[in-house]
C-alpha cells in the first residue's frame, strides 16, 4: 500500500513530535519516517500471557525486511530468506600461499589421516559425507564442536594433556577415534591452526546456517503460538513496560490539520498552520457513517465546508526487537553478520577468510533490502476532533446522533485491528452562531492498551539497521 508524497508531511510530523518525547531513550538512534503498508500496524502484544509463547503475528512483522529503495522505510518480506540467501553462497577458504602450506603438513601425516579415516570407519561403520567437503574436514568439525562442551579448537586438543576432560562429550563409539584424532593433529604441526581456522569458521558457519533454515528447540529456535519453531528474534521489553507506556496519556502526539477540497478527488490538507498540500480524498480521512463509507468526502470535507481535524495518539512508546545472534559457545541461534562482512571486504582477494561463492544477487547497502526494524515507537489509536462549519451542520449533527459509532480509515490504514475498521464511538455538539458542528470521536477501549493478543499500536517512526553496509 502506497502513500502519496504529500502523505509524507503528516507522517514526519508524527515521527518528529515522537523523537522528542523519546529523545532520551533512543540516543543516537533517532526515528526514521515509516509507510503503514499491507503488514498493518505493529502487533505490541508480543507474548500470550496464558502460555508465554511468542505470537505470530508480531513474528511475522518484526522480521520483514525493509524494502529497498523506499523513503518513508516500508516493511517488505522476510529478512531470514535473505539471510539464508547470502550465507549459502559464502565459505571460508585458505589464501593460496596457506593452502599450500597446509596442503604440505597433510601430505607429510599422510599414513596419520588413513589410520583417523580407518578409526572413524570402524566406529561409525562409513565416512561423514557432504557436498564439496572432504571426510576429514567433516570429522575435524564434528570433533571440534559437538564433542566437546563448549565447543573447543584443534589447537587447543593438539596441545592438550587431558583429553578426556577437554573432548568431554564424545559418544561412546568413538572413544577409539580421539588418540588417533591426537596423533594427526601432531603429524601436521604447527599447520593445525590453519586446519582449525578453516574447520571451525566453516562448522560455525553450517550451525548458523541450520539455525535459520530449520529452526528447532534445541539450536535456539522461538516456539510460536502456532506452536511451529522459526530461527529467533527477541523483544527487549516487557509486555507489561509496553502496556504501561501506552496507558501514559501525558506521552501523546499531536495533528491540527485544516481540510480544504481542491478537486472532486484531492483534498488540500495543512498542518498546524504549514503550506499545504494536495493528497487523493482516499489515502487521507475516510468516516463510515451510517453505512456511507465515504461520508467525510461527501458531506464533511466539501468544497462550501470549512472543516478543521485535531488528532491525539497517546501513550508514546519505544519497543525494541532484533534477530538473536549466533552464539559460537552454545551453538545457539541464526544471526551472524560476520561471514557477510568479512565476504564483502575479501572480494577476490587472495586472502584467507570467507569469500563469496558465487556473490549472491543483493544489496548490501542502505538502499537495498537487507535491512530490519531494531525498534518502532507506537502509540494507542487516535482520538479525533473534527469541526465544521457548514450551511448544512444541523443535518451533519443528526447524521452522527443517528449512528452510535463511526468507522474510520487515515493515511489509508483502518483503525481498528487486522487491517479493518473499528467503531469509534462518538460525541456531537454545535455552536448555531456560527454553524459549526464539532464531533468527537474515540477509539473503542479494546484499542487503548488493550489486552488481546490481536492488540496494535500505530507506528509513528522507527530505527531501521542495515547490519552489513
Amino acid at each position: 500500500m502506497q502513500h502519496t508524497t504529500a502523505a509524507d508531511v503528516i507522517i514526519n510530523t508524527l515521527k518528529d513530535q515522537a523523537n522528542s518525547i523519546l529523545s532520551a531513550a533512543l540516543g543516537s538512534s533517532q526515528l526514521q519516517a515509516f509507510n503503514i503498508g499491507s503488514k498493518g500496524n505493529l502487533p505490541y502484544y508480543w507474548q500470550d500471557p496464558r502460555n508465554l509463547l511468542f505470537n505470530a503475528k508480531t513474528y511475522d512483522w518484526i522480521s520483514s525486511n525493509l524494502k529497498a529503495g523506499t523513503s518513508p522505510f516500508q516493511l517488505d518480506q522476510s529478512f531470514t530468506n535473505l539471510y539464508i540467501d547470502a550465507l549459502t553462497k559464502i565459505s571460508y577458504s585458505l589464501s593460496t600461499s596457506d593452502q599450500a602450506q597446509l596442503n604440505a603438513a597433510k601430505a607429510n601425516a599422510t599414513n596419520q589421516q588413513a589410520a583417523l579415516l580407518n578409526a572413524w570407519q570402524g566406529a561409525f561403520g562409513s565416512l561423514p559425507s557432504a557436498a564439496g567437503k572432504q571426510p576429514i574436514d567433516l570429522i575435524t568439525g564434528t570433533i571440534a564442536t559437538e564433542w566437546a562442551d563448549p565447543p573447543t579448537t584443534l589447537p587447543k586438543i593438539q596441545q592438550s594433556i587431558n583429553l578426556n576432560a577437554l573432548l568431554n562429550n564424545v559418544p561412546a563409539s568413538g572413544a577409539t577415534v580421539v588418540p588417533v584424532f591426537a596423533n594427526w593433529l601432531n603429524a601436521i604441526g604447527a599447520a593445525v591452526s590453519l586446519e582449525n581456522n578453516t574447520t571451525l569458521n566453516n562448522a560455525y558457519l553450517a550451525k548458523a546456517l541450520a539455525a535459520a533454515q530449520t529452526a528447532a528447540q534445541t539450536n535456539g529456535g522461538l516456539q510460536l503460538d502456532t506452536n511451529a519453531y522459526v530461527p529467533s528474534y527477541k523483544v527487549a521489553n516487557q509486555l507489561s513496560d509496553i502496556l504501561n507506556g501506552l496507558q501514559n496519556q501525558g506521552q501523546a502526539t499531536n495533528l491540527s490539520m485544516t481540510v480544504s477540497r481542491s478537486t472532486e478527488n484531492d483534498f488540500q490538507v495543512s498542518v498546524s498552520g504549514g503550506t499545504s498540500f494536495g493528497i487523493p480524498v482516499l489515502d487521507f480521512l475516510t468516516l463510515n457513517v451510517g453505512g456511507n463509507a465515504s461520508y467525510f468526502k461527501s458531506d464533511v470535507a466539501t468544497t462550501s465546508n470549512e472543516t478543521k481535524v485535531t488528532m491525539n495518539f497517546p501513550g508514546v512508546t519505544l519497543v525494541n526487537f532484533g534477530p538473536s545472534s549466533f552464539d559460537m559457545a552454545t551453538l545457539q541461534n541464526w544471526f551472524w553478520t560476520q561471514p557477510i562482512t568479512d565476504a564483502m571486504a575479501n572480494g577476490d582477494k587472495d586472502v584467507s577468510g570467507f569469500k563469496f561463492a558465487p556473490k549472491p544477487q543483493i544489496d548490501f547497502s542502505a538502499s537495498g533490502p537487507f535491512g530490519y526494524l531494531q525498534g518502532v515507537a507506537i502509540s494507542n489509536y487516535p482520538s479525533m476532533i473534527i469541526q465544521v462549519t457548514s450551511s448544512d451542520y444541523q443535518r451533519i449533527q443528526q447524521t452522527f446522533q443517528q449512528s452510535a459509532s463511526v468507522g474510520v480509515s487515515f493515511l489509508g490504514i483502518p483503525l481498528g485491528i487486522n487491517m479493518k475498521e473499528s467503531s469509534y464511538s462518538n460525541k456531537v455538539t454545535v455552536d448555531s452562531s456560527s454553524s459549526t458542528v464539532t464531533i468527537t470521536l474515540d477509539p473503542p477501549k479494546e484499542l487503548v492498551a488493550g489486552n488481546a493478543v490481536d492488540s496494535v499500536g500505530w507506528i509513528l517512526g522507527v530505527q531501521p539497521v542495515f547490519p552489513a553496509a
